[in-house]
């Protein structure tokens, strides 16, 4: 007989603070050795508090059957994401490409 693998349970969100300081010019993605981290808190916030029914982060013009998430939502996922991130840029352009 096998061995049986217990259930995982829910993901549990980041504790404690971070500072991003690395970015890729181009997309404002983040680089460093709390990439992972960051990625990995991202995701949990999409699951945890974006509608399952959201199929774009962004509204597609001219396609008003596909659901996106309400600007609403992302600004509690990006407080949600600036509690634990910090991002060391004076960069304003950049600031935005990380936001988007």
């Amino acid at each position: 007989m096998g061995r049986s693998i217990p259930p995982r349970g829910p993901k549990k969100p980041l504790e404690g603070r971070y500072v991003i300081s690395e970015f890729e010019i181009a997309t404002g993605r983040p680089l460093g050795e709390h990439t992972t981290k960051y990625i990995d808190h991202c995701s949990y916030l999409m699951r945890d508090q974006i509608p399952i029914s959201a199929r774009e982060w962004r509204e597609k013009r001219g396609a008003p059957e596909i659901s996106f998430v309400s600007d609403r939502d992302k600004e509690l996922v990006w407080k949600a994401v600036t509690a634990v991130f910090s991002f060391d840029t004076n960069d304003e352009e950049l600031k935005v490409r990380i936001y988007n």
